[in-house]
């Protein structure tokens, strides 16, 4: 092609610089609106008086090796789907393998809903309830196992602490498909015994509320309507001790279940007033 003229020449040049400067524009203002946005946010727009949202699901699994025979250190929650057969082995025979780590009691057990596929399932939910028979570690409740429904699968998580495990010193929930160094989650923790009102993970501040054609990110202003999201852990892995556990259990009942189960234990602990712990090496249990 021939060469571009003195002529075109300067005018690209121009219209560079504008884009440039409206792109440096940009970012300067949202990173502005990022923080004023935070600012205002105002979490006790979920918040109802009255227990509203307090609904006690009956569970149609229980585990068999329970809390009833010794205080856990630790219970890890592992959320987990009806087809993930192969997985939850993977784990059992993995960094689930053991029950202690420096003299300090560790439960694992996995969450799931029933199968989305309903009757055309039948094999695959016999399946789960001989899985539930021989290794004694599934809770299950009746809602449809679905993504949109993770969040009932975290409330099912901690209504079962409060009702069976409430003297654990730590609770975790996690993804069937993260692997965690267990041993070195146990010194991390064992750092925090005395402490209370621990909240860490995988902090993620300023994430904002994404409107965007990506359907597993997407929500509407309808079920969220500020821009930004509160201070929050991953929902790959966060960890918080018994007791706050419990009172975050308790508040659930109080506030509007939101489609992201990781933002909506941050809204329950932002409104509990609770700061994200950071201890140092935390990344070590990932």
């Amino acid at each position: 092609p021939a060469p571009v003229s003195a002529r075109y020449r300067r005018p690209l040049q121009w219209i560079f610089l504008l884009l440039l400067l409206f792109s440096l524009v940009t970012l300067w203002y949202l990173t502005l609106s990022s923080k004023a946005d935070l600012q205002n946010l105002n979490l006790l727009y979920f918040y109802e008086y009255e227990p509203v949202y307090g609904q006690r699901r009956p569970f149609t699994l229980r585990e068999r090796r329970g809390c009833a025979d010794a205080d856990p250190f630790l219970v890890i929650l592992v959320a987990s789907r009806p087809g993930d057969v192969k997985a939850r082995q993977a784990i059992r025979i993995t960094w689930a393998s053991r029950e202690s780590w420096w003299g300090q009691r560790i439960l694992t057990l996995f969450l799931l809903g029933q199968d989305a596929r309903g009757e055309a399932a039948a094999a695959a939910a016999l399946s789960v309830e001989d899985e539930s028979v021989l290794y004694g570690d599934i809770i299950r409740q009746d809602f449809v196992d679905t993504y949109d429904n993770l969040t009932l699968k975290t409330i099912m998580a901690f209504q079962w602490l409060s009702q069976f495990c409430s003297n654990a010193r730590f609770f975790m929930k996690t993804d069937v498909d993260v692997f965690i160094n267990t041993p070195n989650l146990v010194k991390l923790l064992l750092q925090l015994n005395s402490s209370e009102n621990v909240f860490t993970g995988y902090p993620l501040i300023e994430n904002f509320a994404y409107r965007g054609l990506d359907r597993t990110r997407f929500i509407s202003y309808e079920e969220y309507p500020f821009k930004f999201y509160p201070p929050y852990c991953s929902g790959l892995g966060y960890i918080l001790d018994g007791k706050l556990a419990l009172r975050a259990y308790e508040l659930m009942s109080h506030v509007k279940p939101l489609k992201f189960e990781d933002v909506y234990v941050g809204i329950c602990l932002n409104i509990l007033k609770v700061n994200i712990t950071i201890p140092e090496g935390a990344e070590r249990f990932f």
